[in-house]
């Protein structure tokens, strides 16, 4: 009998959080500041104020930001006909718009979703993987990074990088890895995996896209680290006691799609 992992969810809460704690955070400094120079009454408004303009830009052009972050440039349809195929049709399948298309110049295989929920999605594909991966093998891959869109994990992430981003390796990394996974579900890598393969109706592409990745290297070179859940496969080295790390070994999720 098969079993139902879907985690869809709605990420209005997380952002409400995420945003609500950069305005915390911007809001302290300035009420101090405020209290030292203008009335007590007033103090507080201006620092409310001042704390909610500055998230409120923040939040601007973040899918452009985080793009830039990740080295990763816009991909012509025309650049990648292949692929542009590849995700108009699993798009479809798996039920959520278009994303835009980008590449990655790393000869690293791997791929990366992110998004604020404002418009479409993105996709990045290494050059790497691009160059290597079949059709067949994309599809499972990029089934994977559209069934986190569709299950609403990927605001939480996106959201925190353009917020957080630089706190993400010193004392606060623990408070960024809990607001980038957010709601998280422990099986989310296991969950996409399994959309991939319902959506694609072809479980061996994803698998044998597993196995290409883990033949080759999946680190890449620029990779913030509060967006490591949104990687297809590990971005950096395994460490345990990182708390934005995500993936379960490759051989497991070859393995769980076998029994498939």
């Amino acid at each position: 009998m098969a079993t139902d992992l879907s985690t869809a969810r709605e990420p209005t809460t997380d952002l409400a959080r995420i945003a609500t704690v950069h305005a915390a955070i911007v809001a302290v400094p300035v009420l101090v500041l405020g209290l030292l120079v203008l009335p007590v009454w007033l103090a507080p408004i201006v620092a409310v104020v001042v704390a909610v303009a500055v998230t409120a830009a923040r939040c601007r052009g973040i899918d452009e930001r985080i793009a830039g972050s990740l080295g990763a440039r816009t991909l012509g349809a025309d650049e990648a006909p292949r692929l542009a195929g590849v995700v108009d049709s699993t798009s479809m399948a798996v039920g959520v718009a278009v994303p835009r298309l980008h590449v990655i110049e790393d000869p690293a295989r791997n791929a990366v979703v992110w998004g604020s929920g404002d418009g479409p999605a993105s996709i990045a594909i290494t050059r790497g993987l691009l160059d290597t991966a079949e059709r067949i093998e994309l599809e499972g891959i990029v089934g994977h990074l559209l069934a986190d869109v569709r299950d609403g994990m990927v605001e939480a992430p996106t959201v925190t990088t353009a917020l957080f981003g630089s706190l993400a390796s010193g004392p606060a990394a623990g408070l960024v890895a809990w607001l980038a996974r957010a709601g998280e579900d422990e099986r989310r890598v296991v969950v996409a995996d399994m959309a991939a393969a319902r959506a694609t109706q072809y479980p061996p592409g994803l698998v044998n896209a597993l196995e290409r990745v883990r033949a080759g290297s999946s680190g890449v070179e620029r990779n913030p680290r509060s967006l490591q859940p949104l990687w297809f496969a590990a971005p950096s080295a395994p460490d345990d006691d990182d708390p934005f790390a995500a993936h379960p070994p490759l051989v497991d999720r070859i393995d769980l799609l076998r029994e498939l």
